[in-house]
């Protein structure tokens, strides 16, 4: 039988630590002036409208295959959900009958890891043996993206990487990593910042002013990458505690009831998930039934607020309200948006259900859309014969900030490898009894927690 710490006892540990915790030192001014610097986000328009580009020539007979591995089966293959594998098609297929990217044809390979290290290796080994060697790959792993970032820099092939590890993106320096969203430790900075500016509003009934996140995150390299050397740090100028990280095991039928205990009998008044999809109802749900979910702030990374928590959830999605997220693109329900209208287009004609309306679908479709601008900035700069990796990550320098399709954006401009900005969402219940994800703070500049150069 699991064992549990009953609320009874939680509740005495508090009153125990309360009584016996020292008054705070006040905190000296040069620190209030540093915390009142960081906590002022600078407010960031909303990822641009894609640009039109002419081609200068047509390359009519030619044809491009587009590389993608990721865990298309095992434990985690429900992760991504069966978006993961429609999207790049059906934007492809899209692109191409509208007649390719200047003429070049453009098809898909996805072959499957499991998200397991070695067959990341093997499959990128696969892929750079091909003939013409791939222009770029994607990836869906942060393993993958620590495992490869030095030998995509050796065979000059562009990882676009959906885990975007800190260090792998900036070290090398001008490396061939490139993060489609941003780096964990700026989305952790980014979500303290708001809790930071906005306490007194968002607080816990009965939580003073003091400020203690404890972050809970898978036991891998993901669930590690918001706390860092340079997001600690940024907390502490904000006046913010960190707790140690709890590691979460990375199953479906994890029991997080230790770790929530350990960082709440810690003083834990926000908790930060750097986890996904199951990992995240862990938390929702453990916290639910220990009767704290309403005594703390919630909050996770940008793959923490997605559709198939409420799926998952599924007659208790009501539980999720309240959660917060980092969401550093658009959303299914900004239909002002290109890319957006495109994808809710396809999607109707495929006839996929309403619970798939994922962030899986909606970012490789548009996805698809920047990249093919990106290789006709390349086509036009050094002619189909030309193309390479290296052409095609001076193509995306060149472009500076890249649209995908108006959903989100790519920066690698000067030595950026990772867009910066974000919203801040909120799971909320709409006038029509639905939950979805709702704008609680528009698009901001993040914090910029690169790390130093090695």
């Amino acid at each position: 039988m699991k064992k549990y710490l009953n609320i009874t006892s939680i509740l005495l540990i508090f009153l125990l630590l309360a009584a016996c915790a020292p008054v705070p030192a006040e905190e000296p001014m040069a620190a209030e002036d540093g915390a009142k610097e960081a906590m002022e986000a600078e407010e960031a328009a909303p990822p641009e409208a894609p640009m039109e580009i002419a081609c200068e020539d047509s390359y009519e007979g030619e044809s491009l295959v587009i590389y993608q591995q990721a865990g298309l089966t095992g434990p985690l293959a429900t992760l991504m959900g069966t978006g993961f594998i429609s999207a790049t098609q059906d934007a492809i297929d899209q692109i191409n009958a509208e007649g390719g990217v200047c003429g070049v044809m453009l098809s898909v390979r996805m072959e499957d890891t499991q998200y397991a290290l070695e067959q990341e290796i093997q499959v990128y080994e696969q892929f750079r043996a091909e003939d013409p060697k791939p222009l770029f790959i994607t990836t869906a792993n942060s393993a993958a993206t620590i495992a490869l970032k030095d030998r995509v820099v050796e065979d000059e092939i562009v990882n676009l990487a959906t885990g975007v590890h800190s260090q792998s993106l900036y070290n090398p320096a001008d490396g061939y990593t490139v993060g489609m969203v941003p780096i964990y430790p700026d989305q952790f900075a980014g979500f303290l910042q708001f809790v930071h500016s906005n306490w007194a509003e968002i607080k816990p009934e009965g939580a003073g002013d003091s400020i203690t996140v404890g972050v809970i995150g898978w036991a891998n390299a993901f669930g590690a990458g918001a706390i860092t050397p340079e997001s600690q740090a940024f907390a502490e100028s904000l006046g913010i505690t960190v707790l140690p990280l709890e590691e979460q095991q990375v199953s479906p039928s994890a029991d997080v009831t230790g770790q929530l205990q350990n960082l709440l009998v810690n003083g834990a008044n926000v908790i930060y998930m750097q986890a996904i999809s199951f990992s995240i109802t862990q938390v929702i749900g453990t916290l639910h039934a220990m009767g704290f979910y309403d005594k703390v702030v919630l909050g996770s990374v940008n793959w923490g607020m997605n559709r198939d928590v409420l799926n998952i959830l599924g007659e208790n999605a009501a539980l999720a309200v309240g959660y917060y997220g980092v969401f550093p693109y658009l959303w299914w329900t900004d239909t002002d948006v290109p890319g957006v209208q495109m994808a809710l287009e396809t999607f109707a004609a495929k006839g996929y259900p309403e619970h798939e309306k994922a962030f899986t679908y909606l970012l490789l479709y548009s996805a698809m859309y920047g990249l093919a601008d990106v290789l006709t900035v390349a086509l036009n700069n050094v002619g189909f014969e030309g193309l390479n990796g290296t052409e095609f990550l001076k193509a995306m320098q060149q472009m500076g900030t890249g649209s995908a399709a108006g959903v989100f954006e790519m920066n690698v401009e000067g030595s950026n490898r990772a867009p910066n900005k974000a919203q801040i969402r909120q799971a909320q219940i709409l006038e029509d009894g639905s939950i979805d994800f709702v704008v609680v703070q528009d698009f901001v500049t993040l914090p910029d927690m690169r790390p130093a150069a090695e």
